[in-house]
């Protein structure tokens, strides 16, 4: 496994992120720990490549539901791993349903952790390849107007232009106009690699 999955740790008692630094070091893992959320967020921020999480659930400041919330917004593609002492039921329930990877209850057993990190970092890599083409695409569609648009996700799902004209009402020879100004838009050179490119993130989104 790669190496280069960053490992993040929020927690705001110094002596539990310096407790896990020392259990993942003892693996040959490194992590980056924070007593406090908003610089964890700064540091996310700042990194681009695939991550994980892990994040106290009750923190001053913003809570662990909080970081998520933002989280989802910013970084869909970093998996996270929340921690409580509280048995918080509630909490772990509203944690699930925003997405994360899994809950441990304080104090939890060393290798649980461990393979608990050891999924989330082999589930990183493919999040985050997935995030990238959705935000590409999502770039992408910057670009295009309201009916190119339109034109665009019929031709993903394979439509011809008389079959995309009839769906539009327009004409076909208009269809061909919109398929040639979205080619050199999204800068591809034809629609099977307009399609090879872009038809996964139009997937994940419906």
């Amino acid at each position: 496994m790669s190496d280069t999955i960053h490992i993040f740790l929020v927690d705001d008692e110094p002596d539990v992120t310096r407790g896990l630094s020392w259990l993942l070091e003892s693996v040959n893992l490194q992590a980056e720990a924070h007593q406090q959320a908003g610089s964890f967020l700064e540091s996310l921020e700042r990194h681009s490549g695939p991550a994980c999480a892990v994040l106290d659930l009750r923190m001053p400041g913003l809570s662990g539901i909080e970081v998520m919330e933002r989280m989802v917004a910013r970084r869909p593609d970093v998996p996270i791993i929340f921690l409580s002492a509280h048995g918080d039921v509630p909490s772990a329930v509203r944690a699930m349903k925003l997405g994360a990877f899994d809950f441990l209850q304080k104090p939890f057993n060393p290798q649980q952790f461990l393979e608990c990190i050891n999924r989330a970092r082999l589930g990183a890599v493919e999040r985050h390849a997935e995030w990238l083409k959705r935000r590409d695409y999502d770039q992408s569609l910057a670009r295009l107007s309201g009916r190119e648009r339109e034109v665009l996700e019929l031709m993903l799902d394979g439509g011809s232009s008389k079959e995309i004209g009839r769906k539009l009402d327009i004409s076909p020879k208009t269809v061909d106009v919109h398929r040639a100004n979205i080619l050199r838009k999204l800068e591809v050179a034809n629609a099977r690699e307009l399609t090879s490119r872009f038809r996964a993130a139009v997937k994940k989104d419906s």
